[in-house]
Order: C-alpha cells, then sequence, then structure tokens
C-alpha cells in the first residue's frame, strides 16, 4: 500500500521515549535508528515503502504509538470537507467504518488531546 502523501509522521516530545522504552532501546537509540529531520521537526524515517513501524499491516508499536497516529484519520486536512474525507478513505480503509462520530465531538476530542 505505502505512505505515498502521508510522507510524514512528525513526533511530539513525550513520543519519542514512550516509544523507546517500549521498544526497548534508549532515547538516542530510537531517534538515531527511527527519525530524522524535516525542516527542523523530528519525524519518523519513512525511507522504505511503508512505515519503519509497521509488522506487516499491523502498527508494531500501537499502545505507543505517536500523537499522529493516534489521532489519524481525524486530521484537520480530512475533516474540511467532505470530499477531502472521502479521498482520505481511498487510502485508509477504516474511515466510514466503526462507530461513527459527529465532527463536533471529534472536534472537541482532539482539542482536548491538544491541551494535554
Amino acid at each position: 500500500m505505502g505512505h505515498e502523501d502521508y510522507a510524514y509522521i512528525y513526533l511530539e516530545d513525550n513520543d519519542v521515549p514512550r516509544l523507546a522504552e517500549y521498544l526497548g532501546l534508549s532515547e538516542r537509540e530510537f531517534k538515531n535508528e527511527y527519525t530524522t529531520m524535516d525542516d527542523g521537526d523530528l519525524v519518523l524515517k519513512m525511507d522504505q515503502p511503508d512505515c519503519p513501524l509497521l509488522d506487516g499491516r499491523r502498527c508494531s508499536v500501537y499502545d505507543a504509538r505517536p500523537g499522529q497516529c493516534r489521532t489519524f484519520p481525524f486530521w484537520e486536512e480530512a475533516l474540511e470537507s467532505k470530499t477531502a474525507w472521502q479521498r482520505l478513505g481511498t487510502f485508509c480503509p477504516g474511515v466510514d467504518q466503526g462507530e461513527l462520530h459527529t465532527l463536533s465531538t471529534i472536534r472537541r476530542n482532539l482539542a482536548d488531546r491538544q491541551r494535554d
């Protein structure tokens, strides 16, 4: 499948220690093996067809996944229009599956998460 348009996973301050611990690595080891810089932002290295933390189609660090992954697919650019949401559905098989959430609930949850 590949990550095509979703080429960057930006790491928040608390992502690195959580992921490093989960993988049994020091923060330095995690950064050396899994990260790079993009315009001053720390990101996962995406130098292969899929995210380096995937094991087949499953996230190998699901319980410790980065904040950006925790909020996917509810990103602002995907919520800006029905067309954007439908376009995301061509990439993400989970779109419009499972429990439905109102847009106001999604926005409130995202705002709450940013305050944490």
